[in-house]
């Protein structure tokens, strides 16, 4: 293993630790102390906190073990030892914060925004290094390689049955505040991975030289040109490819209607930007 390797697996490895202890902290902090459930595994060893008074971190630790054994089978080894680390870990660290108050509010509320936020940092963080904390990401990482379901979609059909029975134990208050912590945790999940939002736009012009050379001047992007054919002219055109950021969008519409006020926009979401002036292609 060359250093530079070696170097990179032990930042990894303390990169996954960090965010285990942070969504430890967030967890035991804002989600316990406002008496909220969660998805996956995770929510059912809530769910037996509250019922039966068992250590969070234990049971989250001994829930995911037959995941794990199954997860060893059919998922890459690598992930599945890091997904370890980082369980370990976070059930040590749950039990470590047990009782843990982060400052005084009585809003659940406000515990599911900053629990939902923590957690989602966290889980960011883990995912950054090659990691996870357990639970539903195993199963549905070996339901999608088995039978092609989409791991999206199984894992929201094993989040939704969880719900439903803190639905149950919990009541329909925190059950609905579970489910906004839930929905920020996921938000912050994406942004966090998908970098600074984008938008994809396609520009069809006769003028296209012109406004290529207004977006590299005015917004400092590159662009590219793709050979395309009218259907109702049959006449030759290039239409222009570019991503721009958010708050580029409105200098970008302002510069095509000044030099073509006929062209053709598409303005569409790019989930991930990797090149310059977005992410970093480096590792």
């Amino acid at each position: 293993m060359k250093l530079t390797e070696r170097t990179k697996f032990i930042g990894g490895i303390i990169g996954i630790a960090a965010g285990a202890i942070l969504a430890a902290y967030g967890i035991q902090g804002f989600i316990v102390y406002s008496g909220l459930g969660s998805g996956g595994v995770g929510g059912i060893a809530l769910l037996l906190y509250y019922t039966l008074d068992l250590p969070i971190g234990v049971m989250t630790f001994l829930l995911n073990v037959p995941l794990f054994v199954l997860g060893w089978r059919e998922v890459d080894k690598r992930f599945v030892f890091k997904t370890i680390w980082g369980l370990v870990i976070l059930s040590i660290f749950l039990d470590v914060f047990s009782g843990v108050k982060p400052f005084d509010f009585d809003d659940v509320f406000l515990g599911a925004l900053y629990g939902g936020v923590i957690f989602g940092f966290a889980t960011a963080v883990v995912f950054h290094f090659g990691g996870s904390l357990g639970g539903t990401d195993i199963v549905s990482k070996v339901i999608q390689k088995k039978y092609g379901v989409p791991m999206g979609t199984s894992a929201l059909a094993i989040n939704g049955v969880i719900i439903l029975i803190s639905w149950a134990v919990l009541g329909p208050k925190a059950a609905l505040y579970t489910l906004v912590m839930i929905f920020v945790f996921g938000r912050v999940l994406d942004l966090i991975q998908s970098g600074v939002p984008a938008k994809s736009i396609t520009i069809i012009s006769d003028r296209s030289k012109e406004l290529v050379d207004r977006i590299m001047i005015d917004l400092g992007r590159g662009a590219t040109f793709l050979h395309g054919r009218g259907a109702y002219s049959c006449e030759a055109k290039d239409i222009i490819i570019c991503v721009v950021s958010l708050p580029e969008i409105g200098r970008l519409k302002r510069a095509v209607r000044e030099i073509d006020p006929h062209a053709f926009i598409i303005i569409q979401n790019a989930g991930e930007v990797f090149g310059s002036g977005f992410i970093s292609n480096e590792e």
